[in-house]
């Protein structure tokens, strides 16, 4: 009786497993397509993120729509979804205004603004799409649903920038960048020459001015608003143009000191500190980063060297990006390196005007953006 009883137990398990069986397998087909579903998730936010960061620097930076869309489709090219490389079609790609009235605000997005900086981009994978929708990994023993269609929208916004052109207009910026400012009349002056006069041809001063002018002519390719001011010291410093979009006055500042060149000292510590101030002026954005350029062409020589670190920390904790630039062989360049890492910003040495003009060029192409999604 007792091994019939046992046939009889494992007579009964069968029907058991036959039932239990396929319901098993359909929690572990379950299981299995929401792990590859939240998989291939992810695999969007990283493609679809890796899209907007190329076309929205190549926008950001050219203003131009059609190779910022070229770039992000190499992008989505390089990122495969559920092992399929993506594709774009040119309505995944919406170029509008970004704005927001301050830091603790988000970003608003207006794909009819009048100002395009910003570019929003939809990586799909639906059937209405070139990718086509999004297959489950396991087919469901019941039947159902085969495929998902999933998007993911991700959109790169400019952070404009508050930038402080801070330059050096000591008595040895009438040199030439190959000569060694010891007194004497720079060897590029005319006969007779003397401070006050017209800065000499290819003096340090001139190579600077040409400088900024192509920082100003690269800012403005780019479909971003920048505010931009000029400081300039020598013994002592001042804002010669607060933050304003008419780069027209910061030529005109500049040519001031072209057209009647003085002598001085080399005061960075008041140049850093009026750029500070410039920058967090009421005419400053509060959204908005705040980048100083400052550039020397020799050695803090008015204050001490504790003094200009100590300018360089207040303007850091301020969050001003400092970008240092040195020029000619007579620049400190390990302190203003210094001072480059205290502001979390790079340091550039240039040795002639083109080089200089390359380094300010490099820095307009550098200004940040910020991806949000």
């Amino acid at each position: 009786m007792v091994r019939k009883s046992a046939r009889n137990r494992r007579g009964g398990i069968l029907p058991l497993m036959a039932i239990l069986l396929p319901i098993t397998l359909m929690f572990s087909a379950f299981a299995i397509n929401v792990a590859y579903l939240e998989l291939s998730r992810t695999e969007m936010f990283i493609c679809a993120d890796a899209v907007t960061r190329a076309s929205g620097r190549d926008f950001a930076i050219s203003g131009d729509k059609s190779n910022a869309m070229k770039l992000g489709r190499q992008a989505a090219s390089l990122n495969t979804v559920g092992g399929q490389a993506m594709q774009l079609a040119n309505s995944d790609f919406v170029f509008g205004e970004a704005s927001r009235p301050d830091l603790t605000k988000r970003y608003t997005f207006d794909p009819k603004g009048s100002f395009p900086n910003a570019v929003e981009v939809t990586l799909r994978k639906t059937s209405g799409s070139s990718n086509g929708s999004l297959a489950m990994m396991m087919p469901m023993i019941f039947g159902g649903v085969s495929s998902i269609e999933a998007t993911k929208t991700s959109r790169s916004n400019p952070l404009e920038a508050d930038i402080a052109v801070v330059l050096d207009r000591s008595g040895s910026m009438a040199y030439s960048a190959t000569e060694v400012a010891d007194g004497s009349v720079p060897k590029s002056a005319p006969s007779g020459w003397t401070f006050g006069q017209a800065a000499p041809p290819n003096s340090r001063w001139l190579d600077a001015v040409a400088s900024v002018n192509v920082f100003l002519a690269e800012i403005n390719k780019t479909p971003m608003k920048e505010l931009v001011s000029l400081s300039t010291y020598n013994t002592d410093a001042g804002t010669d143009v607060g933050l304003t979009v008419d780069q027209s006055l910061i030529v005109q500042a500049m040519d001031k000191y072209t057209k009647n060149f003085n002598a001085g000292g080399t005061n960075i510590t008041s140049g850093l500190d009026v750029g500070r101030l410039t920058l967090l002026s009421s005419t400053s954005r509060p959204y908005a980063a705040k980048v100083m350029i400052i550039l020397t062409d020799g050695i803090n020589n008015v204050g001490t060297k504790a003094q200009l670190i100590a300018a360089a920390n207040l303007a850091k904790s301020k969050n001003i990006i400092i970008y240092t630039v040195t020029f000619s062989n007579e620049a400190d360049k390990t302190t203003m390196a210094q001072i480059a890492a205290i502001g979390l910003g790079k340091h550039a040495h240039a040795t002639s005007s083109t080089e200089l003009q390359n380094i300010f060029k490099d820095i307009a192409k550098g200004l940040p953006l910020l991806l949000t999604q």
